[in-house]
């Protein structure tokens, strides 16, 4: 019996051990584990969306929490401006509220009329937040504002500027130069009426004329104005044809457009362009072109100015001067380098 005694004192010696060992049902922290769980998974999140804003480099870090501005399309109004196509993903540029808005867009303006507006138009778009790659730069990614449709609602009848002048670096004579810039995106747009207005107030004007040869090679005064608007070259028949049969109704303009200019960049007596506006009201049937208009003459070294205001009617195939205001002259003095010895070259 005292064996068996032993055997049971050694047993309650263990469990007396074990018991002591083990912690209290009261002291057990059910909560931790979950509480550690939730931080492991909140600073993977944090590492997984720092990860995707070093291989995006997206513009807003704010997007990158919320996929969902992507998929929202939204409406709005806005002023239309311009096209800018001259990068790798086209943009429309527009303003509302004098702040100025760009929005990539896909289609053809100038092919689909819907879309070929007019700066000053008042347009309703659909646009949404978007991503795009950069040309030359996959792993770059930029959030822009696409939109993925628009409409006129009201025309603008807002001056656009036709013509301006830029400083610009001349490789022939290196040095730099005052030219001659033509909007060539209003270009696309341009109706008969206001080709017909622009073509007349070139007419008497030097822009930027220099000689050259027709196709039969015969010589040319091939000026930047009369070449845009698709007239040939100065006095040529393709010009003279279409100003006389719109003007056919003007018998001061008719005049005007017997005899035919020549004003060559070389002549010692020559006029230019610093600006064009243009306006046309269609309610009314009314072109209005506002100029800026400087003289010089290289002999005396002088120069003169004015802004000159002038307003057409027109009808479907037919045109009139109905008003001329010139400003006064602003007369100076120019310093010509001496060296210079200007050509006459009247042809």
């Amino acid at each position: 019996m005292s064996f068996n005694r032993r055997i049971m004192k050694y047993q309650l010696i263990l469990f007396l051990l074990t018991l002591s060992a083990c912690p209290h049902r009261g002291d057990l922290k059910t909560a931790d584990e979950p509480e550690i769980l939730e931080r492991k998974t909140e600073e993977e999140k944090r590492d997984t969306l720092e990860t995707q804003q070093g291989q995006n480099h997206l513009d807003s870090k704010i997007l990158l929490y919320d996929s969902r501005p992507f998929a929202k399309i939204q409406t709005d109004t806005i002023e239309f401006i311009d096209y800018n196509d001259d990068f790798d993903y086209r943009n429309l540029i527009g303003q509302k509220n004098g702040k100025k808005l760009s929005f990539v867009y896909h289609w053809d303006w100038i092919e689909n009329q819907e879309y070929n507006f007019m700066p000053g138009d008042l347009i309703l778009i659909e646009w949404k937040m978007d991503s795009i790659r950069m040309a030359g730069d996959e792993e770059v990614v930029n959030v822009v504002q696409r939109v993925l449709d628009a409409k006129k609602i009201r025309s603008g009848n807002l001056l656009i500027q036709f013509l301006t002048r830029e400083d610009r670096y001349d490789e022939s004579v290196k040095a730099i130069v005052s030219k001659m810039v033509i909007n060539q995106s209003y270009l696309q747009n341009i109706s008969p009426p206001e080709r017909v207005a622009l073509g007349y107030i070139a007419f008497d004007i030097g822009n930027e004329c220099e000689w050259g040869y027709d196709s039969a090679g015969n010589r040319a005064l091939f000026c930047q104005i009369v070449t845009a608007l698709n007239l040939d070259y100065q006095c040529s028949d393709t010009q003279l044809a279409f100003l006389r049969k719109w003007f056919s109704k003007d018998t001061m303009a008719l005049d005007k457009l017997k005899s035919c200019p020549i004003i060559p960049n070389s002549a010692t007596i020559q006029s230019t362009f610093d600006e064009i506006l243009i306006q046309k009201d269609e309610s009314n049937n009314t072109i209005t072109v506002q100029s800026i208009i400087t003289e010089i003459n290289f002999r005396e070294s002088k120069s003169r100015s004015w802004s000159q205001t002038d307003l057409f009617e027109y009808g479907q195939d037919h045109i009139m001067l109905a008003d001329s205001k010139k400003s006064d002259l602003v007369e100076s003095e120019i310093d010509l380098n001496p060296d210079h010895e200007p050509n006459n070259d009247l042809r």
